[in-house]
C-alpha cells in the first residue's frame, strides 16, 4: 500500500478532520465496511484513541472493542465530532470484506496518515491537500515521550 500524509494547516492547526476525508472520499467511504481502533504504541499495551464533542466521545468507546460500523454511520459521528487527535479507522468494500480498501489515521492531532492502493483516491487527497507528503512505511507504532529521554 502506499502511504500519504497530510499535514496542511490553517490559522496553526490541522486543517482537516476525519469528516472532511470521510466526504473527499464519497460515495465509497459511505458504502464501506469500517473498523473504528486505537492507534497502537510502540511500548506493550499502551495505545491511543481520542477525539472530541459528542461524536468524538462514541468513536473513542466504539474504539476499545474495535467496533465495525457502515460508512454511514461513521459519516454521522464523524460530523458530530470537533476533533480527532488519534485513532485508526480501516475499510473494506462490500463486495470485497476481507481485503482493506484504506486505512486512515490520525496521529497526535498533527496530521493524518492515509494507505492504500486505490490510485483514485491518491490522487484525489494530493490535489485536495497542499502539504501532502509520501512515507516510507506507515506508522504502526507510536513511541511514548518521556521527559529526560
Amino acid at each position: 500500500m502506499a502511504t500519504l500524509r497530510i499535514y496542511d494547516l490553517k490559522e496553526h492547526a490541522l486543517a482537516l478532520d476525519l469528516k472532511d476525508l470521510l466526504r473527499l472520499l464519497a460515495p465509497r467511504s459511505l458504502e464501506a465496511n469500517w473498523i473504528v481502533s486505537t492507534v497502537k504504541s510502540s511500548e506493550p499495551e499502551h495505545e491511543w484513541f481520542e477525539a472530541t464533542g459528542e461524536g468524538g466521545e462514541q468513536l473513542e468507546d466504539l474504539a476499545q472493542d474495535n467496533a465495525r460500523l457502515s460508512g454511514s454511520d461513521l459519516a454521522a459521528l464523524a460530523d458530530n465530532t470537533r476533533q480527532v487527535i488519534w485513532g485508526e479507522f480501516v475499510a473494506s468494500a462490500p463486495k470485497q470484506p476481507d481485503k482493506t480498501w484504506i486505512i486512515i489515521r490520525a496521529l497526535d492531532g498533527t496530521f493524518y496518515e492515509i494507505d492504500t492502493d486505490d490510485e483514485t483516491i491518491l490522487n484525489k487527497i494530493s490535489a485536495t491537500y497542499k502539504d501532502v507528503r509520501t512515507g516510507e512505511a506507515p506508522v504502526t507504532s507510536w513511541r511514548l515521550y518521556r521527559p529526560g529521554e
